[in-house]
C-alpha cells in the first residue's frame, strides 16, 4: 500500500494520499515554471491548521506558477496591496495570535531590493492599506480614538492624519483608492451592523452613499471589500448575505446600480481586477461542494464561471493584489476530454482491486472496487490516474476541469471521500475536494482549476481518488467516473 499523510484541516486520523515514487509509474516528472516566472498575483495566505506559524505574501503568475514571497517575520500577513511602482507592497501583519489590536503596517519590495519599514506601532488595531495614487500617502483603517475609522499616512510612516470621521456609532474601513479619479470607495457599518458602500473624494472632503447594503439584515451583512476597475468605472464588492454566505457583486459609478455576478453556495472574498478589467480575482469557498477553504479564483467579468487559481486546500487567501503588467486573457479553444481509458490507472490505497479503465469513462453505475486496507487506525482506499494530456505543450493549457464519482460501502460519522491532484513544484499530493460520506449513496466530486503547479512538463495530471473511513469492517471505494476536460490555448 502507498504510504500516506495527514490531511492539514481535517481531524487528526483524517488520511490522504501521499506521493510516492510507485504511483509515477516509472514516468519522468518535470515541474513548471523557473526563476524568472512573472509576479503577476501578489497574495497574502495561510495555513488553516497553523496560520500563525505558517503564513506569507507568495508572489505567482496568473497560473499559480513561482516559489517566490516577500521577506518573513513572524506573524500572519493580510490585505497586501501593490504600490504604483509594481515593486512596493503595504500589508498588514497580526504580531499576535488572534490579537486584531496587534495588527500594524509594514512596507516591503517584492524583490528584496528595500529593507521592510514598518510603518505604525500602537496597541490598536492598523490594517486594510491602500496606496494613494501617486504612491506618496498610505490609506488605512484604525481604531485609534476607539471606533473604525479611515487614516492617512505618508509612505514612510511619518504624517498620521485622519481623514474622515464616520457619525457617532458607525465605522468605516475596507477602503479602496482610485487611481484613475482619486476617488475612495469604502464600507461603512451603521449602529445596526449592516455595511453598505460610501464614497468619498481623495480628500475626504465629503461622502455619498453607493449602496444600500441589499435586502439581509443583521450584524456583519452588507457590502464589504470594495475595489475599483482600473479606469474607476465601477466597482466590485462583496454582498454577505447571510451566515457562511455572500457574493460577489459590481456596481455602476454611472447609474449605481447593482449587478450579482456570482452567487457561490459559499463565500466569496477580496475582489480585485485585472489591469484589462476583462477579469476579476477574488476569494472563493463553497464548502457545500466540498471547497471549504477561501481560494483563490478568478472569473471573466462579462460571463462564465469561475476557476480556482490555489485548489490546495492547506491554504486560506488573505489578501490579494494583482500586478499592472498582467496582459489580457488569452483566446481559448474549445473544451475537449483528455480519454481516462488512455490514463495509468493504479492502487493509491487498498487491499484489492477489481476493474478495469473502460468503468470510470462515464457514470453509469458500472464501477472500478478498490478494497480497503487498514491503515494508522483508518480503513483507506484509493486509486491514482495519470492522465496524458493531449496538448503540444504544457504552458498550453488554460484550465481543467476535473470531475469524479464515488461512494463508500461502509458510509457514517468520520467517514470522507476526498479528491486531489499531485503537485510536482511541491512534491506532494494537495487536496482540492473534501466530502463526508455520510451514507453509501455516490457523491459527485469536482473542480476547476487554472493551476499548472499541477501539471508536469511532460504533460501529465494525476489525480487521486481516496475513501477514508474509521476503523471497522473492511469496506469498497467504488469510482464511477474519473473525468478531466480541458481548455486550450488558441493557435495564432
Amino acid at each position: 500500500m502507498v504510504p500516506m499523510q495527514r490531511s492539514a484541516n481535517a481531524g487528526s486520523a483524517a488520511l490522504v494520499a501521499g506521493l510516492l515514487a510507485a504511483c509515477t509509474g516509472g514516468s519522468k516528472s518535470t515541474a513548471l515554471g523557473s526563476a524568472a516566472t512573472p509576479v503577476e498575483i501578489v497574495a497574502c495566505r495561510a495555513r488553516v491548521d497553523s496560520p500563525y506559524q505558517f503564513a506569507e505574501i507568495a508572489l505567482r503568475s496568473e497560473q499559480n506558477l513561482g516559489s517566490g514571497r516577500v521577506a518573513e517575520r513572524t506573524g500572519t500577513e493580510r490585505n497586501v496591496r501593490l504600490h504604483p511602482d509594481g515593486r512596493t507592497v503595504v500589508f498588514a501583519r497580526e504580531r499576535t495570535n488572534d490579537d486584531p489590536d496587534s495588527r500594524e503596517l509594514f512596507v516591503s519590495t517584492i524583490d528584496g531590493s528595500a529593507p521592510e519599514l514598518r510603518l505604525t506601532a500602537n496597541a490598536v488595531l492598523d490594517d486594510e492599506p491602500c496606496w494613494s495614487p501617486d504612491g506618496t500617502r498610505v490609506l488605512f483603517t484604525s481604531a485609534r480614538g476607539g471606533g473604525g475609522a479611515l487614516w492617512t499616512a505618508a509612505a514612510d510612516g511619518s504624517d498620521v492624519q485622519p481623514l474622515l470621521v464616520a457619525p457617532v456609532g458607525w465605522s468605516d474601513g475596507e477602503a479602496d483608492w482610485c487611481h484613475a479619479t482619486d476617488r475612495i470607495v469604502f464600507s461603512r457599518r451603521a449602529t445596526n451592523g449592516r455595511h453598505a458602500l460610501w464614497l468619498t473624494p481623495g480628500d475626504g472632503s465629503g461622502s455619498v452613499p453607493l449602496t444600500d447594503g441589499g435586502a439581509a439584515v443583521g450584524d456583519g451583512l452588507g457590502d464589504h471589500a470594495p475595489a475599483f476597475a482600473p479606469d474607476g468605472s465601477r466597482v466590485a464588492f462583496v454582498r454577505r448575505t447571510g451566515a457562511g454566505q455572500s457574493n460577489l457583486c459590481l456596481v455602476d459609478l454611472a447609474t449605481f446600480a447593482v449587478t450579482e455576478r456570482w452567487q457561490p453556495a459559499g463565500e466569496v472574498g477580496t475582489p480585485r481586477w485585472a489591469p484589462t478589467m476583462d477579469r476579476l480575482f477574488f476569494g472563493l469557498a463553497e464548502p457545500v461542494q466540498g471547497r471549504a477553504t477561501l481560494r483563490l479564483a478568478t472569473l471573466p467579468v462579462a460571463g462564465g464561471e469561475p476557476t480556482l487559481v490555489w485548489p490546495d486546500q492547506r491554504w486560506r487567501l488573505d489578501g490579494l493584489d494583482v500586478a499592472p503588467a498582467l496582459p489580457p486573457a488569452p483566446a481559448a479553444t474549445p473544451p475537449r476530454l483528455a480519454p481516462v481509458t488512455d490514463a495509468q490507472i493504479q492502487i493509491a490505497a487498498g487491499s484489492a482491486v477489481f476493474g478495469v479503465r473502460q468503468q470510470l469513462a462515464t457514470a453509469d453505475g458500472d464501477e472500478f472496487v478498490v478494497w480497503t486496507e487498514t491503515f494508522e487506525g483508518r480503513e483507506v482506499a484509493g486509486i491514482n490516474c495519470r492522465f496524458d494530456l493531449p496538448v503540444a505543450a504544457a504552458e498550453d493549457l488554460l484550465a481543467l476541469r476535473v470531475r469524479a464519482v464515488a461512494r463508500v460501502t461502509r458510509g457514517g460519522p468520520d467517514t470522507m471521500l476526498r479528491m486531489s491532484i499531485y503537485n510536482p513544484v511541491d512534491q506532494r499530493f494537495d487536496i482540492v475536494v473534501e466530502r463526508a460520506a455520510n451514507d453509501t449513496a455516490a457523491q459527485a466530486m469536482e473542480f476547476r482549476t487554472s493551476s499548472l503547479r499541477h501539471v508536469t512538463r511532460e504533460r501529465q495530471l494525476r489525480v487521486t481518488v481516496i475513501g477514508d473511513l474509521p476503523i471497522g469492517a473492511t469496506a469498497e471505494l467504488h469510482v464511477d467516473l474519473v473525468q478531466v476536460e480541458l481548455v486550450v490555448r488558441a493557435g495564432p
